[in-house]
């Protein structure tokens, strides 16, 4: 579960960016996940939720979490746009992409696969 070591990854870099700001409290954290991330959101906040509980700062943090669209561009017909579902195809490493409109398989990402902190508000 890449979840959890994300929710850990997010709560360590937002905790020692509050402590250089000198901050009581991280009032809010504002993310963004791409879809092509393979992020399922409820784990990720169930993961979040828990380690919320090891920290003061932060305790009454509010999540949000922003999902980007994922784009694909063809390298044999030049269609780029947004893609919704998720392939069913993978291989040993990411799903394989095929063009909604020549089916080849010859994609590349443009973006989607974002797991970034936008911004963290401080008290």
């Amino acid at each position: 579960m890449h979840e959890f070591s994300l929710a850990q990854s997010v709560q360590e870099t937002v905790i020692s960016i509050a402590k250089k700001q000198g901050a009581k409290e991280i009032k809010k954290v504002i993310l963004k996940f791409g879809t092509f991330a393979l992020i399922e959101e409820d784990q990720f906040r169930f993961c979040f939720d828990i380690l919320q509980k090891e920290s003061e700062l932060l305790e009454q943090t509010e999540l949000e979490i922003i999902w980007i669209s994922g784009v694909l561009k063809c390298q044999q017909c030049s269609f780029e746009g947004k893609i919704e579902d998720i392939p069913q195809k993978h291989t040993e490493l990411a799903p394989v992409f095929r063009c909604p409109k020549c089916q080849s398989y010859a994609t590349d990402i443009i973006s989607g696969t974002e797991a970034t902190i936008d911004s963290i508000v401080i008290n």
